[in-house]
């Protein structure tokens, strides 16, 4: 399962960043799209930000993980994550693009995870390439991931309420304990984050098994 990052105060990284910003000048368009748009790719997005890091002397630099965890369908989910850092010790994770896992195309997966990268490194800095018309397939693929991890996070939601509608009354503050917070009700399940609504699907099928039962005989 994902770690759970904690949010801490960032005020050094944040004068960093404004710093880094100032300096950041929109990333060439080094590629063209099959339809013969230009756009850039994420080696130009990852350039223009170490060019501005270097010239304004921010001391940031940053990482881009791609982390799994399982559904609550024992599904593998994808998905990138921006690690922004700065030489204060200071850092900050920004939750981007979901990918779909699955795929026995190596080339594929690879491209995938470019195109995830890109979007979400350039969502975490606040790059916008002017009248940028990306590749029009890359647009789609994004677009599908995303469809897919909306969807996919409304099935799990989905089965969450049900199954909490039939778990012992007894467990229900017990289980949303188990995701660190006080009993809510359906509406406050379709709040969840993806993680968090696993998180509780697990949490009722442990409240449901035999581990959770009490020994009446000592």
């Amino acid at each position: 399962m994902r770690q759970v990052y904690e949010v801490k105060p960032t005020p050094e990284l944040n004068e960093a960043f404004e710093k880094l910003q100032q300096h950041l000048r929109q990333p060439e368009k080094n590629k063209t799209g099959v339809h013969g748009a230009k756009y850039s790719d994420l080696y130009a997005v990852g350039k223009a930000i170490r060019d501005a890091n270097k010239e304004s002397g921010a001391g940031i630099s940053f990482t881009q993980p791609v982390v799994s965890e399982l559904d609550a369908n024992g599904k593998e989910r994808l998905q990138v994550l921006t690690i922004i850092m700065h030489k204060s010790g200071e850092s900050i994770v920004v939750e981007g693009l979901p990918l779909t896992a699955g795929s026995n195309n190596s080339q594929e997966a690879m491209k995938a995870a470019t195109y995830a990268k890109r979007g979400s490194l350039m969502a975490a800095f606040g790059i916008t390439p002017k009248d940028e018309d990306d590749d029009g397939e890359e647009i789609t693929a994004l677009q599908q991931y995303q469809n897919n991890e909306l969807e996919q996070k409304r099935r799990v939601h989905a089965k969450v309420k049900q199954m909490l509608a039939l778990v012992d009354k007894t467990k229900i503050d017990l289980i949303w304990a188990a995701i660190g917070k006080e009993r809510g009700s359906a509406n406050d399940v379709d709040k969840l984050s993806m993680a968090k609504a696993s998180m509780m699907y697990g949490a009722i099928q442990f409240a449901n098994s035999d581990i959770m039962a009490v020994d009446d005989s000592k």
